[in-house]
């Protein structure tokens, strides 16, 4: 859940983005502010891919070097969906000069203090006042290939290297520490010349957060910042009821208990919010839960992970735009290609999964810490599904137990039965607002996968 960008939407279409941009883009000045700044000049420019928040052009110049440009979209259209990919509610958000900043002060300080590889950033234009008229990076070219397109071409041998040495990786970024949950920022004030400051929504774990202007952090503690993440949603739906019945207008809302939709959202984010305050040990001076937290890069895919040709434990990380600091739980997951929803296709998948987990325990300095953070990372997805289930009226999910049946409001699965059980603090079950209730272990708390 946390390490996949499926979390967010980028709801512009490629071709309108493109149109957006071109009509703006001016290249010839890009060459012109590149060439200034790198001393070289430059005699060729070509497109090598789009993503979510930028534009990726191959740049050459003289002499044959040969440079990354990543030219960044002034803006970016977000819908939420609420687990139905046709729901449709477009907020159009402001992010390119912030996102570069966070990538550049992030790259910066990781290359500086620890050993995770990242690209090396030459030049970056955080605003349009520029010749390109667009916020720009300029990068040093890796001259390797990224892991997907190698992938189904590695012997298995190749492949145990690549995931032992991504596994060391994320072990590094386990080892950073920070005193508060956001997004890093460059700061002329801080010794270690970085400030955590607010998290931006591509980075907001776990909802299709929209409106920037609510609470963005940065939190000083974990439960802080999961209830402003409900805390973002609730005012969202709130502000947007209109919508939501419009959406839901077919739906017998009477058969689900619900006075209406609104309603029922309001009660599904409550009943979230007590649920995460009867988590074991959120108020509690556990490690990690109040600090120090860890830097994570939330899209830790294929797609951004370059790979030696020559030698598959040379791996360099690229797209840091999103990264956040976390708790240590957040690190824990599996990476996307890596999950079990690969084994169909990869039937070494589960084998490389096991040797991922067990290198990470192996390298990291506490292996029982590590393994009681990766069971509160899957608490943290089995929340995410209870969600699912209370808060959306025709979502319906695989049974955790089966992976068959479908479970519903009704929390028990149509095929063998199981029973998802959460039980909110015996002192909050029967009411009250998100944020309140038993803050401890004791009286509720109870979770069964």
């Amino acid at each position: 859940m946390y390490t996949s960008s499926t979390e967010l939407l980028v709801m512009t279409s490629r071709s309108a983005r493109s149109k957006d941009l071109n009509a703006r883009l001016d290249l010839e000045g890009l060459k012109t502010a590149v060439s200034r700044a790198i001393g070289i000049c430059c005699v060729d420019l070509k497109i090598k891919a789009e993503g979510g928040f930028n534009r990726v052009y191959f740049l050459q110049c003289y002499g044959g070097a040969e440079y990354v440009v990543r030219v960044a979209f002034d803006r970016f259209e977000y819908r939420g969906m609420h687990k139905m990919e046709s729901e449709v509610f477009l907020e159009s958000v402001n992010l390119a000069v912030p996102l570069i900043v966070i990538e550049v002060a992030t790259i910066a300080w990781l290359a500086q203090t620890t050993d995770v590889p990242v690209p090396t950033i030459l030049y970056h234009s955080p605003t349009d006042q520029n010749e390109a008229h667009a916020p720009f990076m300029v990068m040093e070219k890796v001259r390797d290939m990224t892991l997907d397109k190698r992938w189904q071409t590695m012997s298995l041998a190749e492949k145990h290297v690549a995931v032992k040495s991504l596994a060391r990786i994320i072990v590094s970024l386990a080892q950073t520490r920070f005193d508060s949950i956001g997004s890093i920022y460059p700061s002329s004030s801080s010794s270690s010349g970085v400030v955590i400051g607010p998290m931006l929504p591509p980075s907001l774990p776990w909802f299709f957060t929209r409106d920037i202007s609510l609470n963005s952090g940065p939190w000083c503690t974990e439960r802080d910042y999961l209830l402003a993440c409900i805390a973002r949603e609730r005012a969202w739906a709130v502000a947007h009821q209109s919508e939501l019945e419009a959406k839901w207008k077919d739906e017998d809302i009477a058969s689900l208990g619900w006075d209406s939709i609104l309603s029922g959202y309001l009660a599904a984010y409550d009943r979230l919010a007590r649920v995460v305050c009867s988590l074991p040990g959120i108020d509690a001076r556990l490690p990690h839960l109040f600090g120090p937290f860890v830097l994570v890069h939330p899209d830790l895919n294929n797609r951004n992970i370059m790979i030696s040709a020559a030698d598959p434990s040379q791996l360099t990380i690229l797209d840091w735009e999103c990264s956040r600091t976390a708790p240590l739980w957040a690190l824990t997951t599996i990476p996307e290609f890596l999950s079990k929803d690969q084994d169909a296709e990869d039937p070494s998948c589960p084998d490389l999964r096991q040797a991922f987990l067990a290198e990470c325990e192996l390298r990291f300095p506490d292996p029982a810490l590590w393994r009681s953070q990766r069971a509160r990372a899957g608490l943290m997805v089995l929340l995410e599904s209870v969600f699912s289930i209370a808060g959306t009226p025709v979502d319906r999910k695989n049974c955790p137990k089966c992976n068959v049946g479908n479970m519903t409001t009704a929390e028990t699965c149509e095929a063998c039965g199981h029973a998802l059980t959460i039980l909110v603090p015996k002192n909050t079950r029967d009411g009250g607002s998100g944020g309140g209730g038993n803050t401890g272990t004791s009286g509720g708390g109870v979770v069964t996968p």
